[in-house]
């Protein structure tokens, strides 16, 4: 890699450079240096470059994530409370269904009792009305059929006088 190169050349620059007088001290040409510098800057991988900035706004980052995190919790317990009441009125309209069909179960029941204890009654009353008139057909009949002996009877005698 072309940073660890120009490294390895500062160091040499630095330890290759001329030693002061009675000191640990060395003299360097600071253009060659800033120049090494420079190329370092410069080599440094843009991924490296990225990082470093990542690092600098980590906390503006981590803290948008966190907004983001809550907002999506918010969000899906909101849907969830959402989906609970859809499930309760589902639920209370079932009940209410339920409950309607059987008032409308038991309403049917009375209704066709009632309908046949009507029909009944009215057969009922036919009944004594034909009845009523089954006697006086009867009766006529009965009253005719005598009629028709004393008729057919007197018919015999004006026969046998002749």
């Amino acid at each position: 890699m072309k940073i660890f190169e120009l490294l390895d050349e500062l160091t040499q620059e630095i330890e290759h450079s001329n030693s002061a007088v009675f000191s640990n001290k060395k003299k360097v040409d600071l253009d060659v240096l800033l120049e090494i510098i420079g190329d370092v800057k410069a080599a440094v991988p843009k991924e490296v470059q990225e990082a470093e900035e990542l690092m600098a706004h980590k906390d503006q980052i981590l803290q948008e994530a966190k907004e983001e995190a809550a907002s999506i919790v918010a969000s899906a317990e909101d849907e969830l409370q959402s989906r609970v009441c859809e499930t309760v009125v589902a639920q209370e309209a079932q009940a209410k269904a339920d409950e309607l069909m059987k008032t409308a179960e038991a309403n049917g029941r009375e209704i066709t009792i009632g309908a046949k204890e009507y029909a009944d009654d009215i057969l009922h009353e036919l009944e004594i009305y034909f009845g009523d008139y089954l006697k006086v057909i009867r009766k006529n009949r009965l009253e005719l059929a005598s009629k028709r002996k004393g008729s057919a009877t007197r018919s015999l005698s004006a026969l046998d006088d002749k």
